[in-house]
Order: C-alpha cells, then structure tokens, then sequence
C-alpha cells in the first residue's frame, strides 16, 4: 500500500470516529438488551398468576427457562451474576418439582402452605437482590449510576402481593383490585430494567454456550410436561389387590333372596356373610338404569296448529353403565341397600368416582361390603375399592350449614380389563314412628376419560365440592323405596 493510500485511510478513520451510531443501531448489537430481556420477562411470567388454561402451570415453566437463559449469558460478567445464575439453576429444579408436587397425591397433604410460600418468596426477593446488584457494578463499569431502583420496588410490590393473598377474603373484590394493582407496579417495575444500560455504550460479554437457547428451552419443556404426564397417569390408575373369583354355593338363604326377585347378578358377588346378613328380609325390590356418559341428544318436533312442541330424549352411545339400586326391607325399620353397576362400553381405567346419598340423617348408615369385580384373560377376579368412605359432611348452602352422611368412592380398573363392574352394600335405620315409611337413594358417577387433571384432587372430594354437573340425570340414579306398610295403606 503507498502512503498515499494509507494516509486516505487514517484521515477516514479519524472522520468516523467522531460520529456516534443511531441508538437503535447500538441496541442491536449490544449484548445487554437479548438477556437482560429474557430475565425481566422470566421474572414477570414467574411473578404474576393466572388461574385458567393451566397458564398457572404454563407460565412459570416458560419464565423459569427464560431467566435460566438470561443468567446463563451473563455469568462471567461480575460475581452476581453468578450468583444469580446459580439460583436460576435451583429454580428450574423448584418449579419441576411444584410441577411434582401439584400433580401427586402431595396436592392434597396438610402441609404448611404458608410456610412453603414464605421461603419461596424470600427466594424470589434474593434473587430481585443479587440481580440488582449485579446491575449496579455493571453500571459502576460503564461509569454510570443506575436510575431508579425498579427491582426494589419489584421486590416490594412482591411482598405486598403475598400478605394480601394470605387475607382471609382473597377472592373479594376488595382484595382482587389491589392484587392487580400490585401487580401492575411489578410489571411496570421490571419492564423498566431493559434500557438501563442501552445507551451507555458498555459492551457485556455474553459467556460461551454449549446448547442453544433454542434447544434448552424445548428439552425443558419437554421434560416438565414429560415429568406431569407421568405423575398424572400413576397417581390417576388407582392400584387394586385383585384376588380370584369364585362362584358361591346356591345356600338356602341365596335361595330365598332369589325368590323375592333379588337380580341374581347382583347376588352372585355378596358373599356368605353378608348374605346371612339378609336371611330376615321380609321384602326385595330392584329398579335399573342405563347411566350414559357421551350420549347423544335427539330433538323431537310435534305441531299442534300454530304451535311446535319440540322435546328430547337422549340415546346411548359408547360410553355407558346398567346402574341397579336393590332395597331389602328388614324388620324395625332396617333397610339395606345395594348399589350394583356394570360398565357397557368405555375405558373406566382413571380414577372414576361415586357418590352415593339419601337418609342423609342417618346416623348409623354404614358400608356392610364393597367390591369390584373384572375379567383378564378370561378369568374373573374382585378387589376392594381403592377408596370408600361413609362419613358426616359439612355442607354450606345459602340456607345454612347442615351435615348429611353420604359415601363416597373412587375406583379404577386394570388397562387389560373386561366386563367391570362393582357393588356397595350399606345399610341405616329409617327414624320414624313405625313402620309406614317411604326411603330413597342416588347413586352419582363421575368418568374420567384423561388422567391428566392438575391440580391432583380426589374426584369424590371435587362431586362433593359441586366441581360436576349431572345434566339430565344421565350419569345419576335416583330411586325411592316404599315400606309394605306404606304399600298396604295405599290398597
């Protein structure tokens, strides 16, 4: 090159120097903006809450991979930078395990809820700190002061959001606004970090990666949705301790109650103890129902002159259950009752639940037997409920707070089964004067058809919370029962 050309070259150079890029221009190479926005948005997604379309869940799962990112760029820029980066670290851990935890059988454990949102506040508030400080001696590089303190406020606005979530009225209105206003602040509080430092013209150093962000961010996600699918699909196949079925002896008593119209069905499955149980029945009655899951509606029009009537009736489709309620009448006012139901159709393989009501004050109502029966193979076999309960409950209505005794069940069936089926025998005392009485029972069931339901919760506790519609009575059994002596008085 001639000196000619070089001295062209230093005079450009010299020119160009003096002049200062478009700010927009700086933002798009400068390093700062990419990370620094992946962990505000990572703080924002895993500080507010959504409860709906399990963005509670989605959320925080997106935000914990974003501040991962974000931490993970930034980590050999200053000691807290580490620091954070290994706390981002520890709550990727954290949320896979409230993903755990939420889709388990822990849901529902009396733990201390208010001691485990303590400290994953102090943890969220130690990491606004060691970001914040982190901050502050990059800007304490690049000559400058920060302005302001956004992820103080942040921090603040956090802990003010947490006391007013423990108020004793939290889905009042009353609490709700000032919820959202917190809120707010927090978002506009972080939202205000990304143009700290734009324009000072520091440049960060983006440590080395070895997985794409890309990459990172779907392992993770995968993994977390990976690590709920299978909790979901265990903990919602209740185990059952099958034993082999046996076809009971035809006995004088078995024979008795077959005269009086007991379904032979029904009986085949009560075993000799509870079946002498009943050797003083002085009456059996049965009524059925077919109990339809996906049934299919059909509209029907009659015109009569100027007017159309149009009525429904509903038929079966895949899904479905032959719902039988025996009464046995005893003397002194004793009754038993068997709830009997055998699947026609479907999968009742995730946790299904029953509820069974009527006599609701019924003090001494209780279960005599259960049981499940299905084939394998061509071999049939019986296990007990997974869970049933017969107990007084607290329930809350616009007239008052009362405490019926209802049962209440859960059951699952192996994946290779076949023609299931299961029983509830119970009994009570009808607390009347004599002996003219009329009684009643409702058998209600609840079919799953997915085991993913977040957050775990046993199906008879989410009936019982009213969680479950029965339109129509299609998955409901009602049934009343008269005494004789009310029957004779009617003659």
């Amino acid at each position: 090159m001639s000196g000619k050309d070089f001295n062209f070259d230093q005079q450009m150079i010299d020119q160009l120097s003096d002049v200062t890029p478009p700010e927009e221009e700086i933002r798009k190479i400068n390093p700062w903006s990419k990370p620094i926005g992946f962990i505000t948005w990572g703080f924002i997604l895993t500080t507010l809450r959504l409860d709906f379309l399990y963005l509670q869940y989605i959320l925080p799962t997106i935000g914990v991979m974003l501040i991962f990112i974000g931490f993970r760029s930034l980590r050999n820029e200053n000691k807290y930078f580490k620091i954070a980066w290994i706390l981002s670290i520890l709550k990727l851990f954290l949320q896979l395990g409230d993903l755990v935890l939420v889709s388990t059988p822990l849901n529902i454990v009396g733990y201390r809820e208010i001691a485990i949102g303590t400290v994953m506040l102090a943890f969220q508030i130690a990491m606004f700190l060691v970001f914040r400080a982190a901050l502050q001696e990059t800007s304490q590089k690049a000559g400058r002061l920060m302005e302001g303190n956004p992820l103080l406020w942040a921090s603040l606005w956090t802990v003010a959001a947490f006391l007013i979530a423990l108020f004793p009225l939290p889905e009042s209105w009353l609490i709700f606004i000032p919820m959202v206003i917190c809120y707010i602040f927090i978002v506009r509080s972080l939202y205000l970090i990304g143009g700290q430092l734009d324009d000072t013209g520091y440049i960060l150093t983006n440590a080395p990666i070895r997985i794409s962000n890309r990459t990172f961010g779907w392992t993770y996600f995968l993994v977390a949705l990976t690590t709920v699918i299978i909790c979901s699909t265990f903990y919602n196949h209740l185990q059952l301790e099958q034993q082999e079925y046996y076809l009971p002896e035809t006995t004088e008593v078995r024979q008795h109650l077959l005269d009086m119209e007991f379904p032979a069905e029904a009986l085949r499955y009560l075993s000799n103890e509870d079946v002498s149980r009943l050797s003083d029945a002085v009456n059996v009655e049965s009524f059925s129902k077919l109990l339809m899951f996906d049934a299919k509606r059909v509209e029907h029009r009659e015109s009569f002159g100027g007017h159309t009537q149009i009525t429904h009736t509903y038929k079966p489709g895949k899904k479905n259950i032959e719902a039988t309620t025996v009464y046995i009448e005893m003397p002194e006012n004793v009754v038993y009752v068997m709830q009997y139901f055998t699947w026609k159709g479907g999968r009742p393989i995730w946790q299904d639940g029953i509820l069974i009501s009527g006599e609701t004050e019924a003090d001494d109502k209780q279960v005599i037997s259960s049981s499940l029966f299905y084939s394998k193979r061509g071999t049939e076999y019986t296990a007990d409920f997974p869970r049933i309960v017969c107990d007084k409950m607290t329930k809350n209505t616009m007239f008052g707070t009362y405490y019926p005794v209802l049962i209440t069940g859960a059951l699952s069936y192996p994946f290779d089964s076949e023609d299931q089926g299961g029983y509830v025998l119970y009994r009570y005392t009808v607390r009347v004067d004599s002996n003219i009485y009329a009684t009643h029972a409702t058998l209600s069931y609840v079919h799953l058809l997915s085991p993913l339901h977040i957050p775990y919760t046993k199906t008879e506790d989410l009936i019982l919370s009213g969680a479950y519609t029965f339109e129509d009575r299609l998955q409901q059994h009602y049934t009343n029962y008269e005494s004789l002596a009310f029957r004779e008085i009617d003659r």
